[in-house]
């Protein structure tokens, strides 16, 4: 079997991103006319957010503007769930409020966990790995293992080009 890198990639492959909760697929709205073992060969240039790299299910990132909105939300309701007690009051009095100060910090890294809504917004105009001296519509055919990156700060990979296994019964 090819490696990943030296392999074409087509219409459904699976990508991953590094700040997505589950891995996801690499579509095409309209074929380039070539096809491989029945599927649509993809190109550098199909590297459009929301029109060719769907949803990975929700982001992680505190670089999306969704997450740090999903990560407030759940501070306040905290913040409301658990009023400060007298106890707290006498104690912060003593010690400066340091007490609070180390919850909030512990809140802190409990909202890195938060997901908010997953709209990849690329920041390059292609992928960075395509096959050089081979065209498909004037454009280098996409090959596994290409990445690119979000606006959000993830990194998005081709893990498997989504051709099918030879003699799987595809045409």
């Amino acid at each position: 079997m090819a490696e990943l890198t030296d392999t074409f990639v087509v219409h459904g492959a699976c990508c991953t991103c590094s700040q997505g909760m589950r891995p996801s697929r690499a579509v095409l709205q309209e074929t380039h006319g070539v096809f491989l073992r029945g599927q649509a060969q993809m190109t550098v240039k199909d590297c459009k957010g929301e029109l060719n790299e769907v949803c990975f299910g929700g982001c992680y990132s505190m670089e999306n503007p969704s997450t740090q909105e999903e990560a407030e939300k759940i501070k306040k309701k905290i913040e409301e769930a658990c009023p400060e007690t007298f106890t707290d009051k006498v104690m912060n009095f003593f010690t400066g409020g340091k007490k609070k100060k180390k919850q909030e910090e512990a809140s802190d890294s409990e909202i890195s966990k938060v997901v908010g809504v997953c709209t990849p917004k690329i920041i390059a105009s292609e992928w960075d790995h395509g096959q050089d001296g081979v065209n498909t519509e004037e454009e280098r055919p996409l090959m596994g293992g290409a990445k690119l990156y979000c606006m959000y700060g993830g990194e998005i990979e081709i893990v498997e080009s989504g051709q099918p296994e030879a003699g799987s019964g595809a045409v």
